[in-house]
């Protein structure tokens, strides 16, 4: 009797000869092949005779060899194999691209099942790359030939669509027999199918309907036991013990009386829900969305102060020097008047601001004395980059852990960060900032596990930028402009992938890209160079000298990407863009703007296609950076949301990310069965599936 522990091998001689690389693919027994759900269906005619196909369509045919063979081509650097084929009305040609093992495996006389897609060639109508399914095999899977949607499975090398649709079908029978962990009153709320019926048309659909529903219903569970696992780690993380820091209101209202700006209204209230957090006595997790130059410091420096003020520390964290740096001067200003003492601590820069007085730090005694300092406690603000989570770096009572362009840093990164409180058994709260979130951190958001704070209002006087596609035609057209701008007294950047020239990447690179434009589009215009092999020292000089205007147009790496505030800059050259990502351009876009100029981005991509149209066209489109977000998400998807990947889809094949309506009702049932059954003692099913992903869960 056929169940669901029943070995894959038993499922005929094909999935017998076929077990050891089934297993490979975790395909171990029958509940295996069932939950290893098609990515995609593809649709097919079948019955229809060979000759009234056209071109354009896909087809599946069962069809006689007539002839088979294969030949090199291109002076043996690729072999084509093509078969003549025939149903009785008429013939075909069949083609494969570097498959010389075809012409061998199509014996004249014998019949074959063959599924593509119909092309015309100038040799006249032709199946291209068709899929080959043995007569056999069809009659011992039984009617798989009959279907016009056809699966398509996530596979591994030595295992074809064919086999895998094989095995399904033989285990498709067992399928009632799965547990379905939905009671059926929330089926009936949610309009789900069952798990059994739904596992039927996700692998062998009758129409496109069958195929919405599975998908549906089958997303619906993924993303209930996602929901399930973010709630219990947020009940977890509100009980968590972390420093209670009062509110000290007539500090804040002096500190903020006495900034150079006024605090917009989102400003404030994003300073307030941070301050509100971190009064309970349990740990904040706060991701605090802005964008380029919208006042996300200040609300972090409201907190910092407020923590100081309680006699504990914080800590700023940075993916670059050139941003902490920035933050270190920034943080100075704000805090001159307070009595407290604010230190950078990056592998360049070891300084301190103490009562307005800055103290470098070069010899190992005072770098050591530096250290002693915050170790001490007689520091309560810290600024730096992933220097800061060093060993050889102690705090003693940090309450605040400040992450900016949180993005830029990997999840166990972080974690060490927080994990660095000095306080026994107490975490500190955790800030994260950004003003694009990448999809994993929007994706925690939108799911629960992080609040969110938005600061939409852009700051006064900020100029929205002129965002352009430009294509390689066309790409003398956008260094006109950037000498057009140079002649009126402005500034430029031009980023590149790489600093050297790689034959491997051909990506463009700064060094090449600087002396191309010095000689050609740019010559007689003072250009700069800046990337991360140059010392510190030689990138203060050039950002000083870009500055002070004596460098008009900065050839660049990533590291400009935050970090660099300069209001004279009104072009952005974007050379391959499409090797970075949606955040990345969105940052570039943000360093120019800041002054009362029109500015422009340029995208220029050194290669185009279909996907990189729609990425580029993405970032033109989308102007702020939690839109930009979230078509990254639709278009990346969120990454491991529990684990600690950062794009992709690992864990979900089925849940639509982009269906809002799946996620609320999820979320909506999610928080009913927790309510109510909050260890899931009468949700067995779910309790096992959570159990094995506790395990590898890590909580940002």
């Amino acid at each position: 009797m056929l169940t669901l522990e029943t070995p894959v091998s038993a499922l005929g001689p094909v999935a017998k000869r076929r077990s050891a690389l089934l297993a490979e693919l975790g395909l171990a027994t029958v509940r295996d092949v069932l939950l290893h759900f098609p990515s995609r269906h593809e649709n097919f005619q079948t019955g229809t005779p060979l000759a009234e196909i056209e071109p354009g369509t896909n087809v599946s045919v069962i069809a006689q060899v007539v002839s088979a063979r294969s030949r090199p081509r291109f002076g043996r650097r690729m072999s084509i194999s093509e078969a003549t084929l025939t149903d009785g009305t008429a013939e075909i040609r069949a083609i494969w691209f570097n498959q010389p093992y075809r012409a061998k495996s199509l014996q004249e006389g014998a019949s074959f099942r063959f599924s593509g897609k119909v092309t015309q060639s100038k040799f006249g109508v032709q199946l291209q790359n068709p899929q080959v399914e043995a007569v056999a095999d069809l009659k011992d899977g039984n009617a798989i030939a009959g279907e016009d949607l056809l699966p398509v499975y996530p596979t591994t090398n030595g295992i074809t669509q064919q086999t895998l649709r094989l095995v399904a079908r033989l285990a498709l029978p067992a399928a009632s027999q799965l547990t379905d962990p939905l009671p059926e009153n929330m089926r009936v709320r949610y309009a789900l199918s069952s798990l059994a019926d739904a596992v039927r048309q996700a692998h062998f659909p009758a129409r496109a309907e069958d195929v919405a529903k599975a998908r549906r219903r089958i997303g619906f569970d993924e993303m209930l036991r996602m929901q399930l696992s973010i709630g219990k780690m947020r009940r977890l993380r509100q009980a968590r013990p972390a420093p209670k820091i009062p509110f000290d209101e007539t500090a804040t209202k002096s500190f903020v009386k006495g900034l150079p700006f006024t605090l917009t209204d989102d400003q404030r209230k994003a300073a307030w829900a941070v301050l509100s957090d971190m009064t309970t006595g349990f740990q904040m997790h706060r991701l605090l969305d802005g964008d380029v130059g919208s006042g996300k410091t200040v609300a972090a420096a409201i907190a910092m102060m407020n923590v100081a003020r309680a006699d504990y520390q914080s800590a700023l964290m940075a993916p670059t020097e050139i941003l902490a740096a920035q933050h270190f001067a920034t943080l100075s200003r704000f805090f001159k008047r307070q009595p407290f003492t604010v230190a950078i601590w990056t592998q360049s820069y070891k300084r301190a601001v103490r009562g307005g007085r800055e103290i470098v730090c070069k010899t190992k005694k005072e770098v050591e004395l530096l250290g002693k300092e915050i170790a001490d406690g007689e520091i309560a603000v810290v600024v730096g980059t992933h220097a800061l989570v060093e060993d050889a770096l102690k705090f003693n009572a940090l309450a605040l852990a400040v992450v900016d362009e949180q993005h830029r840093f990997g999840v166990r990164l972080r974690s060490l960060l927080v994990g660095k409180s000095g306080i026994p058994d107490v975490e500190p709260h955790l800030l994260s900032m950004t003003a694009t979130p990448i999809p994993r951190s929007l994706a925690l958001a939108m799911f629960g596990d992080l609040d969110l704070s938005l600061i939409k209002e852009k700051p006064k006087g900020r100029i929205e930028v002129e965002t352009r596609l430009v294509l390689s035609k066309e790409r003398a057209k956008a260094y006109e402009k950037v000498r057009e701008e140079v002649a009126e007294g402005r500034q430029a950047f031009v980023v590149c992938p790489l600093i050297d020239p790689s034959d491997f990447m051909g990506a463009a690179s700064v060094t090449e890209e600087y002396e191309n434009l010095r000689k050609n589009e740019l010559r007689g215009i003072s250009l700069g160079m800046l990337h991360g092999k140059l010392s510190a020292d030689e990138k203060e000089k050039v950002m000083a000298d870009f500055l002070a205007k004596k460098i008009m147009v900065l050839v660049s790496t990533s590291v400009v990407e935050v970090g660099v505030d300069v209001p004279n800059a009104s072009v952005m050259c974007i050379e391959g863009a499409e090797r970075f990502g949606l955040s990345q351009l969105h940052q570039f876009r943000g360093r120019i703007g800041r002054g009362e100029h029109p500015s422009f981005c340029y995208l220029l991509p050194s290669m185009f296609s279909p996907n990189v149209k729609e990425r580029m066209m993405a970032v033109v489109r989308h102007k702020d950076g939690f839109s930009l977000a979230e078509k990254d998400l639709q278009m990346r998807g969120p990454g491991d949301i529990l684990g600690t990947a950062q794009s992709g889809f690992p864990e979900f094949l089925m849940a639509a990310f982009g269906d809002a309506r799946l996620i609320a009702d999820a979320k909506q049932a999610a928080e009913a069965i927790l309510e109510e059954d909050p260890e899931l003692e009468r949700h067995e099913a779910l309790r096992k599936d959570l159990k094995a992903a506790a395990e590898r869960v890590h909580l940002e």
